[in-house]
């Protein structure tokens, strides 16, 4: 039995959406919660029929967060806070297009298909609650500390990308209720496999320093996050290159932390999360002690500013003024 009342105050099986959840996860989760399938559930309350075909955590359109403070208790900002925009003067300051936002990865979307694995996930927080967190969205996720546990941004039997909302493809009359920890493909359960990260370590350094940063909206080395942020990930990109110019970043990276890999050798602006373990921390570690480490780094291997501020970027003033100062 399905549950559709369009004139319902308050969805007849409402659920709230939990700590940090993500927008699409809560959408989702409320179809289940009404046994109905969510392209179904979507269509009928929102009148949208190509609801699933786009980044609903990136690009919504108004009618629906409308629609939805009407049929359920939350109001606007209560839902934007479930939505990628909430992010924005935090992780990044530019508008949240559809294409590329600086801090959060890409789907990839092609009609109802994810090509990227743009969303992460910790299968231990999948043991105790059934829903995806918004901050499994962002590029500089790369673990749990939580759970001390790497995140995955894939299935790790059949590799497909995790999108939970083609779980209840198929069958059009019936509504299955597969659970949201399963894959899409395979429906192999992914909260089985995960990997350890020791407390001591510098991975887990770096994020409960990048949590605390975006958190609290500021660190050490800036007051707004975002800035610090901008530069974690411009190195980052300029680490990965295909160009016969632009390489010594590249090439000092490689050579002072005795790295191989061919996603170093990639134009692509899409990174893997496996590339950025790798990468991050050391950017992290780098920075995080600008006079003994990152300009010793950049004497060494001959870097200048105006290799990390090419493709006419700005960078944020902190990260010029440790040129100036020590360089």
């Amino acid at each position: 039995m399905s549950f559709l009342i369009i004139n319902s105050k308050v969805l007849p099986g409402y659920i709230p959406p939990e700590k940090e959840e993500l927008l699409s996860s809560w959408i989702f989760r409320l179809s289940q919660s009404h046994k109905i399938k969510p392209f179904s559930f979507t269509k009928f309350y929102f009148k949208e029929t190509a609801f699933w075909n786009r980044d609903v955590d990136k690009f919504i359109y108004g009618t629906v967060i409308e629609q939805l403070t009407k049929i359920t208790p939350l109001s606007k900002n209560d839902i934007l806070n479930l939505h990628l925009i909430s992010y924005k003067d935090i992780v990044f300051n530019t508008p949240l297009v559809a294409s590329y936002t600086r801090g959060i990865t890409n789907l990839g979307i092609y009609h109802r298909k994810r090509k990227n694995n743009g969303l992460l996930a910790c299968p231990k927080c999948l043991r105790k609650k059934y829903y995806y967190k918004k901050s499994w969205r962002l590029l500089t996720s790369l673990i749990c500390t939580e759970c001390k546990c790497h995140l995955i941004d894939h299935c790790p039997n059949c590799k497909a990308p995790i999108i939970f909302q083609r779980l209840d493809i198929g069958d059009k009359s019936n509504h299955r209720n597969i659970p949201i920890y399963l894959c899409w493909l395979c429906n192999f359960d992914l909260r089985i496999e995960f990997e350890v990260v020791a407390e001591n370590s510098l991975i887990y350094d770096y994020q409960k320093y990048i949590n605390e940063c975006i958190t609290n909206g500021f660190c050490i080395h800036t007051q707004y996050s975002f800035l610090y942020i901008q530069v974690l990930l411009n190195i980052l990109g300029k680490s990965k290159t295909n160009s016969s110019k632009w390489i010594r970043i590249r090439n000092a990276f490689i050579s002072e932390f005795n790295l191989i890999d061919e996603e170093f050798f990639c134009k692509s602006l899409d990174t893997s999360i496996q590339f950025r373990r790798k990468i991050i921390p050391l950017i992290y570690f780098l920075l995080n002690d600008i006079p003994e480490r990152f300009v010793p780094f950049c004497k060494k291997y001959s870097l200048r500013y105006s290799d990390f501020a090419k493709d006419n970027e700005r960078l944020p003033f902190w990260f010029y003024k440790s040129f100036r100062e020590y360089y």
